[in-house]
């Protein structure tokens, strides 16, 4: 049997973006993928706003916001979300919030210095017992109950 394995939005989204399929593929060999469900939200917001960001050339959000209402990188942003999707039907399992790991999350956004985003990842390992995640975020290196695996 694999370990288990939470695979954080910086992954996905390096996946997404930069078409980098083998993150995955190299992670599915030694463990078990799973991904909170917030992680898959934070994944789809972050894909609209860098690639149409990427494509009209600026970072202020009412200009990235005007231009996705525009339909601005459309095409693109369908694909990847596509891939996401399909990623979340074939080999990331989705595991979503309860009440206990709302609460936890409070509790190690304050203990460990973490934003919500990632105290609700943090709490959602605790809670299902899973030590290791994927990620490219450093936040995570100060939970002593993880195992950070950059992949």
């Amino acid at each position: 049997m694999r370990e288990e394995l939470i695979v954080d939005s910086s992954v996905l989204i390096k996946t997404l973006l930069e078409n980098e399929k083998g993150l995955i593929l190299s992670l599915l060999v030694n463990y078990e993928l799973f991904s909170p469900a917030n992680v898959l939200e934070e994944t789809a917001y972050k894909t609209i706003v860098l690639t149409v960001s990427d494509l009209i050339k600026t970072t202020k959000f009412h200009k990235i916001k005007k231009a996705w209402i525009r339909g601005t990188g459309e095409r693109e942003i369908r694909t990847r979300i596509d891939i996401l999707v399909d990623l979340t039907t074939t080999v990331i399992k989705v595991l979503y919030p309860n009440e206990k790991i709302l609460y936890l999350s409070k509790q190690l956004s304050f203990d460990y210095k973490l934003l919500p985003n990632d105290a609700l990842i943090a709490a959602t390992c605790k809670h299902y017992g899973i030590k290791n995640i994927a990620t490219f975020d450093s936040d995570f290196d100060s939970v002593d109950f993880l195992d950070v695996i950059t992949p």
